[in-house]
């Protein structure tokens, strides 16, 4: 697994990015996934975001936003199950003291740490003012968070 030092890391979340191209995108049915590319404004970095469905619970739903193709940079889980945090003298993050060694139901949001990976959540409402009824929105709502500026077109119907 790539591993980058917290401050590139950083940088990329902090990326302005952009759909790569013009498709129309079909929202993933139940039991499906989706992959859309994305880039940096200044064309320097590829980005990836992901989107998969469950087929049983039609409100679960893993958002992802990856650069260099495997690093996620950011996930966000929605009506998956708990999230156990590592437990460690050392948090890494102000954000995640609250949450050391910490089960964390859904939705939560795994954050990229350097040494760690994405091993770390936090409940995604600390930052994320979720929709629980709207997929749609929460997939604007993501975007939004990982600076997206020029979103994906997705067609109309949801399933």
């Amino acid at each position: 697994m790539l591993d980058l030092i917290q401050s590139e890391a950083d940088y990329l979340f902090a990326l302005e990015k952009n759909v790569s191209d013009q498709e129309n995108y079909k929202f993933p049915a139940p039991g499906d996934k989706l992959i859309i590319p994305l880039i940096s404004i200044d064309k320097k970095e590829e980005f990836l975001f992901d989107m998969s469905r469950s087929f049983i619970n039609l409100k679960k739903i893993t958002y992802q936003n990856r650069a260099r193709k495997i690093l996620i940079l950011r996930r966000l889980d929605i009506e998956g199950s708990t999230h156990k945090n590592p437990e460690s003298e050392n948090i890494p993050l102000d954000i995640l003291k609250p949450y050391n060694g910490s089960e964390i139901p859904c939705p939560h949001l795994h954050i990229y740490i350097e040494g760690y990976d994405v091993k770390w959540a936090i409940p995604a409402n600390d930052i994320l003012n979720l929709d629980d009824n709207n997929l749609y929105s929460n997939t604007d709502i993501f975007l939004d968070y990982c600076n997206v500026i020029q979103k994906p077109n997705f067609q109309s119907e949801l399933f």
